[in-house]
């Protein structure tokens, strides 16, 4: 027998070896390892239609779970689909918070923006090892899982991994699991969806092809594909050879045997799934895109679109594809302002059986010729359809069949996507509507610069770190102004001494550049109120032409607008516009200023709540007030007044909070934050289109005309409000309680500043008054002002005498001052009561005390009458004695000023304190 060497002893060694690393370290099917409470919860590797991310793809994602009681600080920990390279991918810097889920996109991008996190590898359909690991690589949860049906999922149901029929990306896994991989398995069956239509009389037809009747209970339809038992048929027959014409209304209801179910089908949905009552899929009927008043239909083995519908009968060669041609016309460029199409034909193309629509549902009938091979723009202000910020999509009809579907991608005010010659969506800066595309063109975006802090606050001498997930170039700057590829190139850490703002920029070959990343780091001190940061270059603020140097101008400058919550967290920012406002205020060291998003930058609004009330959180302006010329110096007077109304009474006013503002890095002091009384307020509070209503200020239109409010006040003054009839009709055009509220308000506040009246009318409303801009109220010298309602001795609420005359010729019908009376009586034992109102103060002045020294301290050389916080509070001791002055005074003069009988006197007001 030949002896084995020690060569081929080494070799067996080291197989041996490999095997047994293999057999250990590789998982079996269905095995999984987690080690603690961290764990990865959900696997989708195969996502059709589950989630989109903000690319607008539909990436896969790996769900990960922090079952602890405290929150994770993920940076370099680990995910990896290789066993035998665990750090193939780590985390960046992101905290998962206690209990909660973060979705991980694993699609290959390598990218971390806007917290959206995507990783270096894709996972395989077919099924992989994914491993957890923690910062030494050391495995936390490992799972294995095989290929299984799209958009179903591979998760944890707290005791072992299961697979899920419905995944739930960033929630917790579903009751609704098998322990065997999914298949789409369809069932061979003569019940079969044989008609459809869609929007909001949208009806579906199932027909029974079989030779018994078919009991539907516990069967189940949906058009959704990660939810495909949405409904749940009830006891409901079909009988054989016949047909069941089905409502998708959405009521959910069984009337008159007429079935109506919880969903619509909208225009753009695009699957119906009917499963039977073992959940096993009967048909899967993927839907013709179209809009209009047609109906899809089943016809000799293939989906047609009708004109003329047919539920409940058989479906015939009537229908309307003969006369629709693929590939004739298509969306070819699209800006933030046009829209163009393209002929692709050798004849011309009569647009009249075209439409063109949006992702909200807007369709626009279109009209006129397009040469052979030429081009249309449209302005997309004419016809309505408005070009968000990356994830609108437009839609092209013939006929109502959709024949061609663009997604936009980011757009700014300066460049434009559009199709090349091999028809892939680019981006040009060169924007050609109405000619052939640019042959210069960029693949997209360089990814946004990440900061290794998300600003804040920190430490002196501390250090930032910015980084390029894609290997872009990162230039910066730290003065304030805006970078470009000519800043300072970006090389590493920076260390950071006093407040600063870092605004970076990236740029790639083949991309455009970044957006432009700005944060703001505050060094020294903490405040116990939100910060706002405004940066810019030093020109646009300082100077001959900086708005607070040049002040009398009206002139916008462009910023970054970051705002901080009062732990330092960042809690929104984006570019933006501004402007100083007020008048006479202006003229104070200290300016106020309105900010205004703008679709240009990129950005038109923003979803945040800034204001504790959350009655709105979608803002495209906002203002920032330096407390305009409150008289009595407590830098509150204004929000105070407007807060005393606030749950009491219907009345359009500003919601309040305070804030400290620092620009380009240096510290400005307490504002007030206040909303914008303009047409987008109205349309968020109200639901009103902004751009359907009149919106006046003083006598001039902010918005629509003066013509409907100047017709009502000649009415007034031509009519006798004492005649019932009159009044009714001027009860259809105001809202008659709401000015009672406002001119109460104004009246007792003894608001003497004649600017600031603003009221509006939309279009079928009725008018309503806007109460803001209050400095100008309780003066010593207004304690005695009356009721201007009777009398003309209150002079600042009186200048505009169309706008109080109303008020005043209403009064003379009965039941009109009735309501006055009724209204002044409740709001004086209530929402005026002295103790009320300096609670108030007290609890408006307590939220800004430990910052007041800081203002004085930057402010006082321009404010005479706060020099110190001794002054301070002996301010709000005046102003409190003023609110309680004002009030005895009204109380004791009422039946006077009203000219009010004893017993009209008894019936309003004996109950007052």
């Amino acid at each position: 027998m030949r002896k084995t060497n020690k060569l081929e002893l080494l070799f067996l060694f080291i197989v041996f070896i490999v095997l047994f690393v293999i057999i250990t370290k590789t998982p079996y099917i269905y095995k999984y390892k987690n080690t603690g409470k961290l764990i990865i919860n959900e696997v989708m590797s195969s996502n059709k239609n589950t989630i989109v991310d903000s690319y607008g793809k539909k990436s896969d994602y790996i769900e990960i779970y922090n079952g602890y009681d405290y929150d994770i600080n993920l940076k370099n920990y680990y995910l990896s689909d290789d066993n035998f390279n665990l750090k193939k991918w780590s985390f960046p810097d992101v905290t998962i918070k206690a209990g909660a889920y973060l979705l991980v996109f694993a699609d290959g991008k390598n990218t971390y923006q806007d917290n959206e996190i995507h990783t270096n590898f894709k996972i395989s359909k077919k099924g992989e090892v994914l491993t957890l690991s923690d910062k030494k690589a050391n495995p936390l949860s490992r799972i294995y899982f095989t290929e299984t049906k799209s958009d179903t999922s591979y998760g944890y149901n707290g005791k072992s991994y299961v697979y899920y029929y419905v995944a739930t990306p960033g929630e917790a896994n579903s009751s609704n699991y098998t322990t065997e991989a999914i298949k789409d398995l369809e069932l061979d069956s003569k019940l079969k969806i044989t008609e459809y239509s869609k929007g909001s009389n949208a009806q579906i037809e199932i027909y029974n092809g079989e030779d018994h009747a078919i009991n539907l209970s516990n069967y189940y339809l949906s058009n959704e594909r990660a939810n495909p038992y949405k409904y749940q048929f009830p006891d409901v027959t079909i009988e054989k050879e016949s047909y069941l014409v089905i409502y998708a209304d959405g009521t959910d209801k069984l009337v008159d045997n007429k079935l109506h179910i919880n969903f619509i089908l909208d225009p753009h949905d695009n699957i119906l799934i009917f499963s039977d009552n073992t959940k096993n899929t009967i048909e899967k009927v993927y839907l013709k895109e179209f809009t209009g008043n047609y109906s899809c239909g089943y016809y000799q083995n293939s989906w047609h679109l009708y004109k003329e519908k047919s539920f409940g009968k058989e479906n015939n060669a009537n229908y309307l594809e003969e006369n629709i041609t693929l590939n004739t016309l298509r969306i070819n460029e699209v800006s933030t302002s046009k829209i163009e199409l393209k002929n692709l034909t050798d004849s011309d193309l009569k647009l009249n059986d075209y439409t063109l629509g949006d992702k909200s549902g807007k369709l626009v009938n279109l009209s006129g010729t397009i040469k052979a091979g030429g081009y249309r723009a449209y302005n997309t202000q004419d016809i309505g359809i408005s070009i968000g910020n990356g994830a609108e999509i437009l839609y092209l009809y013939q006929n109502g069949l959709n024949i061609d579907t663009y997604e936009v991608g980011k757009l700014t005010a300066s460049n434009s996507s559009g199709l090349n010659n091999d028809g892939k969506r680019v981006y040009y800066t060169k924007v050609t509507m109405g000619s052939n595309n640019a042959n210069d063109y960029y693949l997209g975006y360089a990814a946004n610069p990440i900061f290794s802090q998300d600003g804040g606050y920190l430490e002196k001498d501390s250090k930032v770190t910015l980084t390029a997930p894609d290997n872009s170039t990162i230039y910066y700057t730290l003065d304030g102004s805006f970078p470009t590829n000519r800043s300072k190139k970006y090389e590493g850490e920076l260390t950071i001494s006093k407040t600063t703002t870092i605004k970076a920029i990236a740029y790639k070959d083949g991309y455009l550049s970044s957006d432009i990343v700005s944060r703001t780091f505050i060094v020294g001190r903490h405040h116990n109120l939100p910060v706002v940061s405004i940066s810019s270059d030093y020109s646009s603020f300082y100077g001959w032409n900086g708005i607070i140097d040049a002040y009398y101008q009206n002139s916008t400058r462009k910023i970054s607008f970051e705002y901080y919550e009062k732990d330092g967290t960042l809690g929104t920012s984006f570019l933006a516009d501004t402007k100083l406002s007020g008048m006479d205020s202006r003229k104070q060291a200290q300016k106020s200023m309105s900010i205004y998003l703008r679709k240009a930058y990129g950005t038109k609004e923003v979803t945040y709540p800034f204001f504790d009330s959350f009655e709105n959180t979608t803002y495209s302006s906002m203002l920032f007030r330096n407390a305009g010329e409150d008289p009595k110096n407590i830098r509150i007077m204004d929000a105070v007044l407007t807060r005393t109304l606030k749950g009491q009474m219907d009345i359009d006013m500003q919601d309040y909070k305070p804030v400290v503002i620092y620009i380009n890095g240096a510290y400005q002091g307490i504002y007030n934050m206040r909303e914008k009384l303009n047409g987008d307020y109205l349309e968020t509070k109200f639901g009103v289109d902004k751009d359907n209503v009149d919106l006046i200020k003083y006598t001039t239109a902010v918005k629509g005309s003066t013509t409907n409010y100047n017709n009502l006040v000649n009415y007034i003054y031509s009519h006798d409000m004492a005649n019932q009839n009159n009044y009714e009709y001027i009860k259809s055009q105001i809202d008659v309680e709401e000015l009672c509220n406002y001119w109460i308000t104004q009246s007792y506040y003894g608001n003497t500043d004649l600017g600031n009246i603003r009221y509006w009318k939309a279009k079928n409303g009725k008018w309503r008054w806007m109460i803001y801009d209050l400095d100008w109220s309780l003066w010593s010298s207004t304690t005695r002002f009356g009721y201007p309602v009777v009398g003309y001795d209150s002079p600042g609420v009186t200048y505009l005498s169309s706008s109080i005359d109303i008020s005043r010729r209403l009064y003379r019908n009965s039941e009109y001052k009735d309501l006055y009376l009724k209204t002044l009586a409740y709001h004086l034992e209530n929402t005026f009561y002295p103790d009320r109102m300096n609670a108030i103060v007290d609890e408006l002045a307590k939220e800004i005390e430990t910052e007041m020294p800081y203002h004085i301290e930057r402010w006082k050389s321009g404010y005479p009458g706060l020099t110190s916080m001794d002054r301070w509070h002996s301010n709000l001791n005046s102003f409190k004695q003023m609110i309680k002055d004002r009030y005895y005074y009204v109380k004791n003069n009422l039946r006077y000023q009203l000219n009010l009988s004893n017993d009209e006197y008894n019936k309003y007001f004996k109950e007052l304190k």
